[in-house]
């Protein structure tokens, strides 16, 4: 390799193998301030700036004509720019240099001049540049940069670095042969910013059954400008092309986004439809890591909908703030308001609500103390029913501290039963604001409790924790009926839990309330077959209190069988069997000996009618009689089977848990019982094969009249022992697996792979993922489901059966192609339940779908077409159209 360094500025020219160069010495190059690809320097001209030129097989000078010819693997490089290519001419007197390619490009042979600088490198026929300008010109250009890849017949470079592209292309798609480009007579890339052609025409290769089909021209533009930068920039956003059977054909996306700093940045965009349709909206973001970040948006929307003739205005506003203060402190904001006709399109910024009936708001504030034992908390919960304007405002503060321990200090070590004793005080307030029907209620509530409890170690492994709490609750509200109204409790529940030999749990409970009320009412016959009621402001009480209590074990047995070991691999069988029993009682609060209750005569039924005084005050629960046992049997199956895979080289199954469940009430003086409830479920066939099912029976007859269950057993009128009342069976199970395509390893890439290609398949359409391609398999998945659900509340008529069968297919066709299907068969109508088919392609570079309900009220079709690349994700093709009207 022979190599001459060039010194500008500096008057001389070193070649060691050459000294006749001397005498060009200040005449190679005149010095230049500014040069493409170094720094410019802002002192004087004789700035040094050095150029070298390296060929590995010779260098020839012409002194007359003032040129230098590099031959063989020759370079020529100046503060980070360089050319390469096997042969470079150097003029002395233009300060330029022109490099071509040599070989036969056909035979495989042929070796093309390289250029590179900090923005990149790129190919090319020929390369002409000028130093002193920074300016060049080349021919059938192709070159790779970070954003993509472009090629052009003609290509002039700017001192600024700006590429002028004559009759090219340009792709993000990393292939020779690309899925998908931008054609234009006239590109302007600016490095690492953007490309901008006039005209632009994008073209797609579509694959069928793994056949390349003719090119496609799918959108023509008279002006495009794509972003090159992978980081948020300034820029005009990409519009977005669409039509819709109610709006006609739009553009959406219409608008600017400006990166005001690194910490917030703009949205503002708009949509327009031929119809006459139109909507605003904006999006200021703001971040701050670790601090704070949030959002404001604004939406308003006209639109004009072709099918019915209405026209719709709607806005929307929604603030959402997250700001932590400290690792103690934090505030979270989402407020979230709409008005309007509420129609809204695919096109919106807001696009959950485009389903939802209703907003949500919501505002809350915690700080934490003494590293998380004590939380204080205010927050604010807002809703509106979108249907009828319906709304509900909430506004709390609450305080909650964890167990304190006051005797755990001193003498009171960790032995000593005192500290045992803990404490748990919480207290809270609420406000409530709601409009429902155009009626306004507004309450506001307090609370304030105090636990104690003790926790005591036993002899034998049994433990006993015993609770004592003391809360407080005022109430006073404001209705339109009644006016304002205040009330308070007191409760006193005690509480204990205990474990006695390690497998019997015992619980039970002793509730006192006392509740306080500022008026009652009194009922009387009008004289004219009415009824009279008249209010009390005297403020009254009453008082109730119970006793509960249940009582769990586990017995458990197990069967080891070799035989069975060897004929299914089942290494043993358990049976657990958990018996449950409850009891709760109170007494009769609604007798006259409370009294809680009063009567008043109705001359009409000739009989006297008993009544609540409490009923419209804020506290009306006054229990009758209640002597409750309550039984309930558990039962769970499981078998230990062999299983290589798993590291213990077993596993376990759950065969069948099965349970029944009743109770009665021996203080009642009808209807004692309870209806028997079961339930069952099992997985034994397959860990993805899972069936379920429960019921419901009476121990009493019906009356049709009243359309309830009489006090007269069903077994007394010669039937069974049980009425069937409802029942369901749930049967669901699903399949995967892979089709092959092709010779090789079943599964090259390992079980990692197929699992990783499995996820991807039900992944969000469109989600910018790639899914990759895998040409040894192609998965497919079969998920289905079977419901069942009877009802026979009225022996006397035929039971109402609903049986909907559900099916959700999705398989690939080609390692590009997968179709999906959704639907719901309704086995008693005989009638598909809104059947979903879809048509997805991905071919690495841009992707489609189709989405096309075939039957049904919703009968429609959704059509997109959109590009992979993070940089254009945003350029899509939409197309969406009903059927039916």
């Amino acid at each position: 390799m022979r190599r001459c360094v060039m010194v500008k500025g500096a008057g001389s020219v070193f070649c060691p193998f050459l000294l006749i160069m001397l005498t060009l010495s200040g005449s190679l190059f005149p010095a230049q301030p500014q040069a493409y690809g170094r720094e410019s320097s802002s002192g004087d001209a004789a700035s040094s700036s050095t150029i070298s030129f390296a060929a590995r097989d010779s260098l020839r000078y012409d002194l007359v004509d003032q040129t230098m010819t590099l031959w063989g693997s020759a370079s020529v490089e100046q503060a980070g720019t360089s050319i390469q290519g096997p042969e470079i001419l150097v003029d002395y007197e233009t300060s330029s240099l022109y490099a071509e390619k040599a070989g036969d490009e056909s035979a495989g042979g042929a070796e093309r001049p390289v250029f590179t600088d900090d923005d990149g490198a790129f190919e090319a026929d020929t390369i002409t540049y000028n130093f002193d300008t920074g300016r060049g010109v080349t021919s059938n250009i192709a070159s790779e940069m970070e954003e993509g890849y472009y090629e052009g017949e003609e290509v002039t470079r700017l001192e600024n670095g700006e590429l002028l592209v004559k009759n090219g292309y340009f792709t993000t798609c990393p292939k020779e042969d690309p899925d998908i480009w931008f054609s234009s007579s006239n590109m302007r890339i600016i490095p690492n910013d953007r490309l901008i052609a006039r005209p632009l025409i994008m073209y797609v290769r579509p694959v069928l059954f793994s056949q390349e089909l003719p090119p496609i021209p799918l959108i023509p533009l008279p002006y495009m400008v794509i972003p090159l930068r992978t980081d948020r920039a300034s820029g005009f956003l990409i519009p977005k092309g669409g039509s819709s059977s109610s709006r006609g054909f739009y553009l959406s996306n219409l608008g600017y986004f400006w990166a005001i700093s690194d910490y917030m940045d703009l949205r503002l965009e708009g949509d327009i439809s031929f119809n006459g349709s139109w909507r605003l909206a904006e999006r200021y973001r703001y971040k701050k890591r670790y601090l704070y970040e949030g959002a404001f948006e604004a939406e308003y929307e006209h639109s004009v909908n072709d099918s019915d003739g209405v026209d719709y205005d709607n806005w929307y506003l929604n603030l959402e703030h997250q700001h932590r203060f400290d690792p103690t402190a934090f505030l979270d904001l989402n407020l979230e308001y709409l008005g309007g006709e509420r129609d809204y399109d695919i096109s919106s910024i807001d696009y959950d609500n485009i389903v939802n009936e209703q907003t949500s708001s919501y505002a809350s504030f915690s700080k934490t103390f003494d590293e998380g034992n004590r939380r204080a908390t205010v927050s604010y919960q807002g809703t509106q029913d979108l249907r009828n304007d319906d709304a509900s405002q909430t506004v709390k503060a609450s305080y909650y501290q964890g167990r304190v321990y006051p005797f755990m200090t001193g003498d009171a070590g960790e032995g000593d039963w005192r500290s045992r004793l803990s404490l748990t005080p919480r207290a809270s307030v609420r406000a409530d604001w709601v409009d429902i029907g155009g009626e306004d209620l507004t309450t506001y509530r307090a609370n304030t409790g105090l636990r104690f409890a003790y926790l005591a170690d036993l002899d034998g492994g049994n433990t006993l924790n015993l609770t004592q709490e003391v809360n407080l609750e005022g109430i006073l509200d404001e209705r339109d009926a009644y006016g304002y109204r205040r009330a308070g409790r007191l409760s006193l529940p005690f509480g204990i839990e205990s474990t006695l030999w390690k497998h019997l749990y015992v619980n039970g409970r002793v509730d006192f309330n006392s509740s306080y009320a500022d008026g009652t009412i009194r009922l009387s016959d009008d004289g004219s077959g009415g009824v009279l009621t008249e209010y009390s402001d005297d403020m009254s009480s009453f008082s109730t209190y119970g006793v509960s209590f249940e009582a769990e074990t586990r017995l458990y047995g197990t069967l080891r069988s070799a035989l069975l070991h060897d004929l299914t691999g089942i290494r043993a069988l358990r049976h657990t069997f958990i018996p449950e029993l409850s009891f709760s009682w109170n007494p009769d609060f609604t007798s006259d000996s409370y009294g809680y209750y009063d009567r008043y005569f109705d001359p009409v039924e000739s009989e006297y009618v008993r009544y609540n005084r409490f009923r419209d005050a804020l506290y009306d629960d006054i229990p009758g009689p209640s002597s409750t046992v309550g039984i309930t049997l558990g039962n769970l199956l499981q078998a230990k089977v062999d299983d290589e895979s798993a590291l213990s080289g077993e596993r376990i199954l759950q065969l069948l848990s099965f349970s029944a469940s009743a109770s009665c009430n021996l203080a009642a003086d009808s209807l004692q019982w309870s209806p028997l409830v079961l339930s069952a479920s099992s997985s034994a066939l397959s860990p993805d094969f899972l069936l379920s099912a429960g019921a419901v029976y009476d121990f009493y007859s019906y009356d049709p009249v009243t359309e309830e269950r009489i006090d007269r057993l069903y077994a007394d009128e010669g039937n069974g022992l049980l009425r069937f009342v409802r029942g369901f069976v749930n049967m669901s199970f699903q399949v995967d697996g892979y089709f092959r395509s092709g010779g090789g390893d079943e599964n090259p890439a390992g079980d990692d792979r197929g699992a990783q290609e499995q996820g991807s398949l039900y992944s969000e359409r469109f989600s910018g993922q790639h899914r990759g391609s895998d040409v040894y398999r192609l998965p497919w998945k079969l998920r289905m489901s079977l419901y069942l659900n009877s009802r026979h509340e009225n022996p006397f008529e035929p039971a109402e059966t609903d049986a909907l069968l559900n099916t959700s297919a999705r398989f690939s066709l080609t390692d590009i192609w997968q179709v999906g299907v959704n639907t719901g068969f309704d086995l008693q109508e005989g009638d598909f339940v809104f059947p979903q088919l879809d048509l997805y392609g991905d071919f690495n570079c841009w992707e489609v779908g189709l989405e096309w309900v075939p039957s049904g009220e919703y009968q429609s079709y959704f059509l997109q077409i959109g590009l992979k690349s993070s940089l254009l994700q945003d350029l899509r093709f939409r197309k969406r159209g009903q059927f039916g009207g």
